[in-house]
């Protein structure tokens, strides 16, 4: 048999997978037109679905019946040319008009909900400007409200951390995407001002355990330990003292299926994992053996396994949680641990990347009006917007750790070096244990130094 005949074979076994057998194939058609993504997302599954209906079962069923319409218009090449689909473009224009009005304009009343995340949404809406490639940044009107807002909303200038919104409680949450925020925009002066008083403030949070409160008499997890420990590390005021217990601690949040939970016992989240996984790299960062020491403290074996399997066949996305559905925020919490787990491990992806950004730009892009949605069905918000665009950077770069010796502590979240996976792509490369465009961190981090 020819290999156009193979070809054709494969061709028609696909389209009759999809139901579309009756479409006419063209004697020249060739198989490798169609994305390798979806030849693996549209075959049959592997393991039998299971026929116990449930309302889990059923909101599964329905995503996986949208997504799969999706998919299918890809591989119908008349249906995608006359809806103009693409399965591999960001709309980067419609994306920066998105955060533009976002940003610019007033909110409806129906945002009341967000006024304790004044931080969050400034983050959020900002930090993508320096994710996206072809972006030209903020100006430095934008850059100073965004700064005097996050003013605004310290607390006691700063011993009590910084609040959601003005005259509102200090939150390690809060403070973390404000600090953040301030980072992106390079206000090293309001940063410098910070050290002291975050400094104390975070101590007055620390648990003998290891682990920190959220706010006084708050509740303390792998969230609020994650976020003290960035805070610390932007501001160049992560000290042995600050770290003490932690590392035992977030040792006890790992599951038995692999992920780590929010506080010992619990279930395995894929927000939690990223957590703890990030905050092994600030607190391990000084070894030069790096990936010995991590697998002395987590079974590291049984966390690579419950990452990959977060993927999702059809979808191509990732769940959080076992027998969840997809969520494109999980784009960066489960593919953030999976490009930090990839330099431990050598190798180049600990999942189909291209599967992934399949789904981020054909089932959470907006591309009419901008920005990125959960899932299908839903609406675009900011939140899922930063976070999505932080996964299609993960599938666009590889990191691996610096080629030197006698590293400074938590220099692995220093100094990651970025490697292009395609010859064009539309986002920077990410520092994935901060959720920042790479080498913005980095500058503040040396800036503090001095």
């Amino acid at each position: 048999m020819s290999q156009d005949d193979i070809n054709k074979e494969k061709v028609s076994y696909l389209l009759k997978l999809l139901g579309k057998s009756h479409l006419s194939l063209d004697p020249d058609s060739d198989f490798e037109d169609i994305p390798d993504s979806l030849t693996m997302m549209l075959t049959a599954p592997a393991i039998e679905a299971d026929t116990l209906i449930t309302p889990t079962t059923q909101a599964q069923n329905e995503v996986e019946s949208t997504i799969r319409e999706i998919y299918e218009d890809l591989v119908d090449e008349a249906s995608r040319e006359s809806r103009n689909i693409k399965n591999d473009s960001l709309n980067t224009k419609k994306l920066l008009k998105y955060l533009d009005k976002s940003l610019n304009e007033p909110m409806n009343e129906l945002y009341y909900p967000y006024d304790p995340n004044h931080g969050w949404m400034l983050y959020w809406l900002i930090n993508p400007y320096y994710v996206l490639k072809e972006s030209n940044t903020l100006d430095e009107s934008t850059k100073k409200l965004a700064s005097d807002k996050i003013q605004k909303n310290l607390i006691n200038n700063g011993y009590e951390g910084i609040g959601g919104g003005k005259n509102q409680l200090g939150h390690i949450a809060s403070t973390y995407a404000s600090i953040l925020t301030l980072v992106v925009i390079g206000d090293y002066s309001t940063l410098k001002s910070l050290q002291k008083p975050i400094y104390d403030w975070l101590m007055s949070l620390k648990l003998s355990n290891g682990s920190f409160l959220m706010h006084k008499q708050g509740e303390h997890d792998a969230r609020s330990t994650y976020c003290a420990l960035v805070i610390a590390s932007l501001l160049n005021v992560l000290t042995k003292e600050l770290c003490e217990n932690t590392l035992s601690w977030l040792n006890k949040c790992q599951t038995y299926e692999g992920g780590f939970s929010g506080i010992p016992g619990t279930e395995a989240h894929g927000g939690y994992t990223f957590c703890s996984v990030a905050s092994y790299f600030l607190l391990l960062g000084s070894s030069d053996d790096f990936g010995k020491e991590l697998a002395e403290n987590i079974d590291l074996d049984l966390l690579i396994s419950w990452v990959s399997h977060r993927q999702l066949q059809l979808e191509g996305g990732f769940n959080g949680r076992s027998n969840k559905l997809v969520d494109a925020c999980y784009s960066f919490w489960i593919g953030a641990v999976g490009q930090l787990l990839e330099p431990v491990l050598n190798i180049e992806s600990l999942f189909d990347k291209d599967a992934l950004k399949c789904y981020i730009l054909n089932c959470s892009q907006n591309s009419v009006k901008g920005g990125f949605r959960d899932k299908p069905g839903k609406s675009v918000d900011f939140y899922h917007t930063n976070y999505t665009l932080l996964g299609l950077s993960i599938t666009e770069h590889s990191l691996s750790f610096p080629e030197t010796s006698g590293l400074d502590y938590d220099s692995f979240a220093f100094n990651f070096q970025s490697k292009d996976l395609e010859s064009t792509s539309s986002t920077n490369p990410i520092n994935p244990v901060f959720g920042l465009p790479l080498g913005v961190a980095e500058a503040c981090k040396l800036h503090l130094r001095n």
